[in-house]
């Protein structure tokens, strides 16, 4: 009897896969929770940072990794008397509600419950749609000029 008789072996394929809307809303419910941090240092009266890692090239010419502090830019900005909160999927405004793009509260303490609500929403898949949206591509020619863009196209050929 060998040693390797004691294990029981079976072939499987591992599954890897994440269910992408899952992620996706993950990456919303994280950005979030760094933003309400980003509001507490703002009321705090201080910037919220980040670290962050950097291949760098040091004196003598080597790679070497440096740690730098990167502030978080925050989604609320004020205007009109109080504050507008845009909540971002990477770098593009997402409008929660389907047609605008933008929660206007009186004062920054109100932000908070917003933060929360918003998480929960995202958690449950209520925003499953904005974010879909906000990934899809845009046309490449604007709406004017897909004649244009077709007729560029025929004189090439």
């Amino acid at each position: 009897m060998t040693p390797l008789s004691k294990f029981k072996f079976k072939t499987i394929h591992r599954n890897n896969a994440v269910d992408p809307v899952v992620s996706r809303r993950n990456k919303l419910v994280s950005a979030i929770e760094e933003q309400k941090q980003v509001l507490d240092a703002h009321q705090a009266g201080t910037v919220y940072t980040v670290e962050r890692h950097k291949w760098m090239h040091n004196e003598f010419g080597e790679k070497v990794m440096v740690q730098r502090q990167k502030p978080v830019r925050p989604w609320f900005f004020g205007q009109d008397g109080g504050y507008y909160l845009q909540v971002r999927y990477g770098a593009r405004v997402i409008s929660i509600d389907g047609q605008n793009n933008a929660v206007f509260v009186e004062t920054l303490e109100e932000l908070g419950p917003i933060y929360d609500t918003l998480i929960e929403v995202t958690k449950l898949g209520a925003l499953d749609e904005v974010i879909e949206r906000a990934l899809s591509r845009k046309p490449k020619y604007k709406p004017g000029a897909a004649k244009t863009a077709e007729l560029h196209q025929l004189s090439k050929n």
